[in-house]
């Protein structure tokens, strides 16, 4: 085998690869095309190869028209194509076994369609059918605890019509019973270790096995990914290969330390990711946290705020008034209206597809994505709140405390290709802990402008100093990508120079 790795994204949109050198730890060359999720995603491959192929000469042997031209390569790949896993939870306290399985979902690629505490009734049963998840995650009770409730909805499950895959993860006094009561209604059940065993003690790591196997599993089933499986052995969700660039980025490798704790926000069209590295305990004493251990590496999904499909729910959130003021006071050469800006919004929310035809239009898409992830941190970080009690005040922390983290980084498809990319962030890393909310205060900003955190995550595992070496040139503080600060290969329209408005300092 060679040392040219060929990594793939089998985006709901496109499909994009990243040629990398192992030995030089460098990206060679990167192309994408129109995802053909609908016909057979080999087509949106290999149309992506041979733009690469036509790019760099010299990487195949001959022009890549069939599986062949995957021979003597490294491959990996990650996929978001089919939308990403769509989970049902159904746990027995709100607050504790379905929020611990909610965030082992999220941490594992998984989209949370649902989650339904206590004893399920016929009503939730029927929303959940509804909701057509691709897998339930049936949790609750400690081990020794309570059984009653989660046995109470595994009956009423298996009465149900849904036909996906169950995964319990529940007291573990009751998985045996309930596997079987499940499979003698037909359903698929697999038993694996209790989310949480006992009180506040959260064990994530077996839940997030089986959805990384339900996903492979499903993703095979796909149109044409079958073809090729034996050539890529690891096939991971989009949203746990950028996990796992997080984690490697913020540690490091054996022989190179991490740039430390980081806040990561991924915005696309239809959702925002938060992707947090760090312990975020209170930063004091005297200040008692509550609520459920925060896990050190923790993804959220704000399904309400991609930049397209959900335009609309932005301007809700943020205000017509206040957004129009963001946008006025980072682009000032621009004289755009309040009617301008919001049916720019009510455009491209009635047609998701639409592209900016105007610079002003482009700056809109920025100011987006600047409500997007505001909203999104928000909802991520942790709040501290003092509490009056007889002997005195005390303050309380739910979540993390992400105040102090050094580095923030933004990726998606608007960092790539927005020329404004560089401005999206411009006082996003500068919180002043208004409302007790625990954002940053001082982070440092990297953009991902060259879309390689997938590669490096798909590396980590196997050649974690190549990738370590991806993520250090490619997310430099001022924006301007490789270690040569010239574009490499590939490079999308709209990346070099951010006329000159970059963030970065």
């Amino acid at each position: 085998m060679n040392a040219l790795a060929l990594l793939i994204d089998f985006g709901s949109t496109f499909t994009k690869v990243t040629a990398v050198n192992l030995e030089a730890q460098r990206v060679v060359g990167r192309a994408q095309a129109p995802s053909t999720a609908a016909t057979d995603v080999s087509e949106g491959l290999f149309a992506a190869l041979a733009t690469l192929s036509r790019r760099r000469p010299g990487i195949f042997r001959e022009p890549p028209t069939n599986l062949d031209a995957l021979d003597g390569l490294f491959v990996r790949a990650c996929s978001s194509a089919a939308g990403g896993l769509r989970i049902a939870v159904a746990g027995l306290v709100p607050g504790l076994t379905v929020a611990a399985a909610n965030t082992a979902a999220l941490s594992a690629g998984g989209k949370i369609v649902g989650t339904f505490g206590f004893k399920l009734a016929d009503a939730d049963v029927a929303e959940i059918e509804r909701q057509r998840p691709d897998v339930v995650l049936l949790t609750g009770g400690t081990d020794g605890g309570d059984t009653s409730t989660i046995m109470h909805n595994a009956g009423v499950l298996a009465r149900s019509r849904l036909s996906v895959p169950f995964v319990v993860a529940g007291n573990s006094s009751a998985t045996a019973a309930i596997a079987k009561l499940l499979a003698a209604a037909g359903k698929e059940a697999t038993g694996v270790a209790n989310i949480m065993p006992a009180t506040n003690t959260v064990q994530a790591q077996p839940v997030q096995d089986e959805i990384r196997r339900l996903f492979m599993q499903r993703i095979v089933q796909g149109k044409g990914i079958d073809k090729f499986q034996s050539r890529v052995p690891v096939l991971l969700p989009t949203p746990m290969a950028v996990l796992n660039a997080a984690i490697l980025g913020s540690r490091g490798d054996e022989a190179r330390s991490g740039c430390g704790d980081l806040l990561l926000v991924d915005v696309g069209g239809a959702t925002t990711d938060v992707h947090s590295i760090g312990d975020g305990k209170p930063s004091e004493s005297n200040i008692i946290p509550t609520g459920l251990p925060e896990p050190f590496a923790k993804r959220t999904v704000e399904g309400d705020l991609g930049i397209r499909c959900n335009a609309a729910t932005i301007l809700r959130r943020v205000g017509a008034d206040r957004l129009l003021a963001l946008f006025q006071e980072v682009f000032p050469e621009f004289a755009t209206s309040r009617a301008d800006l919001t049916g720019y919004i009510d455009h491209i929310s009635a047609d998701a597809g639409a592209v900016p035809r105007e610079d002003w239009q482009s700056a809109a898409d920025a100011i987006l994505a600047r409500g997007a992830l505001d909203v999104a941190i928000e909802r991520h970080v942790g709040r501290r709140e003092t509490y009056y009690a007889r002997t005195g005040a005390v303050m309380l922390q739910a979540g993390k405390d992400l105040t102090e983290v050094p580095t923030l980084i933004g990726t998606g498809g608007i960092f790539a290709h927005n020329p404004y990319a560089g401005r999206i962030m411009a006082g996003a890393a500068a919180a002043d802990g208004a409302g007790g909310v625990l954002r940053p205060a001082r982070a440092r900003v990297r953009l991902d402008q060259d879309y390689v955190l997938y590669a490096v995550g798909l590396l980590s595992d196997s050649h974690p100093a190549a990738a370590l070496a991806l993520f250090e040139d490619h997310l430099r503080p001022d924006g301007r990508g490789p270690r040569s600060g010239q574009p490499d290969q590939g490079q999308p329209a709209g990346h070099a120079a951010d006329h000159g408005h970059s963030c970065c300092s």
